[in-house]
């Protein structure tokens, strides 16, 4: 069994992953992660990524699904199960539910519906109510399991639009950013750009911790 490798991620699918639009919301990280999984399920052949673009699974030291683009890396809480065996990706929750393409695809659904965003809660019932209890178990997980979001940046143009006004330091160029949404996200400056492997030391608590300098 191995539970960490890498997957090159398919051109076809970059924007999937590393969408244009800011990540803002829960549904958006949990409509990425169930895509992953499909991904992974689709890719039998485990190989370790030779393009830019890739997604790292590591669940030996963490349980932790790390995506890496140009100039941006980002890494999201993995909460499944996962089995490769023989070239066999098996993906399930909680030994309950297995992750097959209908209940991800199922999943997505509910995830992806305006009724996530009704005002009326009745809404909600009627694409839950056939659901059987491990389905359901799931979902509910997810919708209120952290998500565990952190996201390292090599911001070029922000960095240079912020030295114009001369608030460099509010922006800086290599950056850690933590938290989604405006209400409670915060920045941190780095000092030297970070590699997938920087972001990993720094996400596993098996390793000695990282001191932010006081100034």
């Amino acid at each position: 069994m191995k539970t960490t490798f890498q997957l090159e991620i398919n051109p076809s699918l970059i924007k999937a992953f590393f969408p244009e639009e800011r990540i803002k919301d829960k549904y958006k990280i949990l409509e990425i992660l169930l895509e992953a999984c499909r991904y992974m399920l689709h890719n039998k052949k485990v190989k370790t990524a030779r393009s830019p673009y890739k997604m790292i699974l590591n669940k030996e030291k963490m349980s932790r699904l790390i995506f890496v683009g140009e100039n941006k890396i980002y890494s999201i809480y993995f909460p499944f199960n996962i089995n490769y065996s023989k070239s066999v990706i098996t993906i399930n929750y909680k030994n309950c539910l297995d992750l097959d393409s209908q209940n991800i695809s199922t999943l997505l659904s509910i995830i992806k519906s305006p009724t996530m965003n009704s005002e009326n809660c009745l809404d909600f019932i009627d694409p839950i109510v056939n659901f059987d209890q491990s389905l359901w178990t799931t979902l509910r997980d997810l919708l209120i399991s952290e998500d565990g979001y952190i996201r390292f940046d090599k911001d070029e143009n922000g960095h240079k639009e912020a030295k114009a006004k001369k608030e460099e330091h509010r922006h800086p160029l290599n950056h850690i950013d933590i938290f989604y949404t405006n209400q409670v996200t915060l920045k941190l400056g780095l000092k030297v750009e970070y590699g997938e492997t920087d972001l990993i030391d720094m996400m596993n608590t098996n390793t000695n911790c990282k001191y932010l300098n006081s100034h």
